[in-house]
């Protein structure tokens, strides 16, 4: 909306009225005028939310506007949950990372309540221990860290994320899907005990 004196689009909201259509009276904050414009409201739409926690997820729907643009990485409030948009579904049957709410048909996220769950897997030569663990949110995984889990100290090699697999550096629990690691050299050295954090374990097996 433009001041229809000066062509400004700097303005201050003095007064509004309607539902779907709004009469809206404004006023210019560079020439000081004052004008009336009428604007559309779209009526809201319903999509599909599918929510992942941990290894199961749920179907809810949100109210969005269809006009609105959303992207991966966005934050929803979902019946007074907190998710993290991760993939985006449109009309086509496509994935994308960013849309307009009108041509999406479902909204992939992950829940933001409660404490992330990561997968670590420790090659022991070709015999693999899988474990799980429960941790902070923002807790940081770097590649080089030197973990205890009870009798196993290991040391990071790579990491899987939502988004790619990396082989420096290091992401927050939120963010990581699976832990590879390797025996540590120095069983004696590491740099923080998991062990209270585990939640599910398989035994070492021969892969394949």
């Amino acid at each position: 909306m433009k001041c229809p004196l000066c062509g400004s689009e700097s303005y201050e909201i003095l007064k509004t009225k309607g539902k779907n259509t709004k009469e809206v009276l404004l006023k210019c904050n560079d020439c000081g005028n004052t004008f009336r414009e009428t604007i559309t409201i779209p009526k809201m739409v319903d999509r599909r939310v599918i929510i992942s926690k941990f290894e199961k997820s749920s179907k809810k729907t949100i109210e969005l506007y269809p006009d609105e643009i959303l992207e991966i990485g966005e934050v929803l409030n979902v019946d007074g949950e907190e998710v993290e948009i991760t993939s985006l579904e449109n009309t086509r049957g496509g994935r994308v990372s960013k849309s307009l709410v009108s041509e999406l048909v479902t909204i992939w996220a992950t829940s933001l309540t409660g404490p992330a769950r990561v997968g670590i897997s420790i090659d022991y030569g070709g015999r693999i221990l899988s474990q799980k663990v429960e941790v902070e949110r923002d807790f940081q995984f770097n590649v080089g860290d030197v973990i205890k889990l009870r009798r196993s100290v290991f040391t990071i090699k790579s990491m899987k994320t939502i988004t790619s697999k990396i082989r420096k550096g290091g992401a927050p629990a939120d963010q990581i899907k699976r832990i590879y690691g390797r025996p540590a050299d120095r069983r004696d050295r590491f740099q923080y005990d998991l062990t209270s954090k585990i939640v599910e374990t398989v035994e070492p097996d021969d892969k394949g």
